[in-house]
């Protein structure tokens, strides 16, 4: 299945973009990271990036988050990970990346962890 992702907000100030199908290589792929750069410049500083229903994240997939994790601390906004499946949650632990992004079990825990006062300015 092709990467599809739908963007929506949650609170006032908590956007969520949420994935389905494949986060690999591709069109859809760069369009997915294209589109989340620009919320970045739009004034998100909340972002949950929703993988309940994505099958895979290969080495782009990857890299398209750790980039956007990256791009949210530089602006001292806050990104979780939500829902990953068994699969993708291993991949990110052999890649010891667990470590460095936040994961969360579902998209309400991820909701219920970015709270009101978590932006640093």
């Amino acid at each position: 299945m092709m990467l599809e992702t739908e963007v929506f907000e949650i609170e006032p100030d908590i956007t969520v973009v949420s994935c389905a199908g494949r986060f690999t290589l591709g069109t859809q792929l760069r369009l997915t990271e294209s589109m989340i750069n620009t919320l970045l410049q739009q004034g998100v500083r909340k972002l949950v990036v929703d993988l309940t229903h994505t099958e895979i994240v290969d080495s782009a997939g990857l890299g398209v988050l750790m980039h956007i994790f990256g791009e949210m601390e530089q602006l001292g906004g806050e990104m979780r990970v939500a829902g990953a499946n068994q699969r993708v949650a291993k991949m990110f632990h052999v890649t010891h990346t667990d470590g460095i992004l936040v994961l969360d079990p579902d998209l309400m825990a991820s909701v219920k962890n970015l709270k009101p006062d978590s932006i640093k300015n």
